[in-house]
């Protein structure tokens, strides 16, 4: 749960509902818990004031754009990669950036592996998926781009056999949540910002 918010006032469910929305789907998107208490429910409210408590979200979801030293520092690590990959995760499909992840992956020619929360992002089909050579690609890969992924259990939290040589790999990562960089392996190029602005940056 993202967020837990009371409502104590009719008047207020308006701006409570409003606050809620905000708090679940700006950032990473999760849930958020309003309490509307037993005695919430037997206060009145004249309908225009209600309709007046009501508050329209605007731009609930800004735009957070990654910064211009991180955007340059990740290009530099791309450019000296032999064997690079992306990793698409579950924040890559939530981002609802389809084709920004769509022209990354095809402008630069660059593998890509989807986790299974972002199958359908890009077809199986698709010539630069390594979703065939999954264990070969993790293994061979250099630099590995991280577009919305976490290096959890699903990947050997970055470590082991599954990624070969210990020290061999070079990690990018993007997501929205400063608090995933770093969580299990070194990340040398950290893109903190929304999945659609930081692979259009």
């Amino acid at each position: 749960c993202k967020a837990a918010f009371r409502v104590l006032h009719a008047q207020d469910i308006g701006i409570a509902v409003a606050r809620a929305i905000r708090a679940a789907v700006s950032g990473r998107p999760g849930g958020v818990y309003l309490d509307l208490p037993a005695k919430l429910f037997s206060q009145v409210m004249d309908a225009a004031e209600g309709a007046r408590s009501l508050v329209k979200v605007v731009d609930a979801a800004p735009a957070q754009l990654p910064s211009p030293d991180s955007v340059a520092r990740a290009l530099e690590v791309l450019k000296g990669a032999k064997r690079p990959l992306i990793i698409l995760g579950k924040g890559a499909a939530y981002a609802q950036a389809d084709e920004a992840v769509r022209e990354l992956v095809e402008k630069s020619g660059i593998p890509f592996l989807p986790m299974s929360m972002a199958k359908g992002l890009l077809p199986d089909t698709h010539p630069q998926s390594a979703g065939a050579a999954r264990s070969m690609v993790l293994k061979d890969a250099d630099v590995v781009v991280l577009v919305g992924a976490r290096l959890n259990w699903l990947l050997s939290h970055g470590k082991g056999k599954t990624w070969g040589e210990p020290g061999s790999k070079t990690f990018i990562q993007i997501d929205i949540e400063p608090r995933e960089m770093d969580s299990n392996v070194a990340i040398v190029a950290p893109l903190v910002g929304d999945i659609g602005s930081c692979v259009s940056a």
